[in-house]
This record gives C-alpha cells, structure tokens and sequence, in this order.
C-alpha cells in the first residue's frame, strides 16, 4: 500500500543556480523559435526556412543536453 501526502498539509520548491536558470530561458527561446520557423514555414512556405533532418537533430540534442543540465543543478525541497 503506497500514502500519498496532501498537497494541503505539505509543499515542496525547486533551487536552481543563476547559471541553469539562464540556460532555462535559453531552452525556452530555442524551443520558440523553432516554433515559429515552423508556424512560417506552414503560413509562407518558404524553402530558406527550412530546417534540415540534420539541423532539427542537432537542435533537440542540443536542448535534451541543456534540460540534463538543468536538471543535474535543480534540487527539490519538501517544507
């Protein structure tokens, strides 16, 4: 039998340094644009915005690289 604690009767937060705190906003920013590369190349069809199957693995390794980092630094805390 598993407990579960109330989300009432405890609260956790999370601590990141300033360093993965920027690469956080990095990964967002990057996750964005590569959005709206998407969402114009859908609208205008446009061959310059094309992302090759190169470059977009390139970029989510880049990204799943960031996020471990983030992670490794980010520490959960129970109150």
């Amino acid at each position: 039998m598993s407990r579960q604690r109330s989300s009432a009767s405890s609260s956790s937060y999370y601590q990141m340094s300033a360093a993965a705190h920027a690469s956080l906003i990095r990964t967002r920013d990057h996750l964005r644009l590569l959005a709206r590369l998407s969402a114009a190349r859908i609208v205008y069809d446009a061959e310059e915005l094309q992302l090759t199957p190169d470059a977009l693995a390139a970029s989510f390794h880049r990204l799943a690289d960031d996020l471990d980092g983030i992670l490794g630094e980010t520490r959960c805390s129970l109150r």
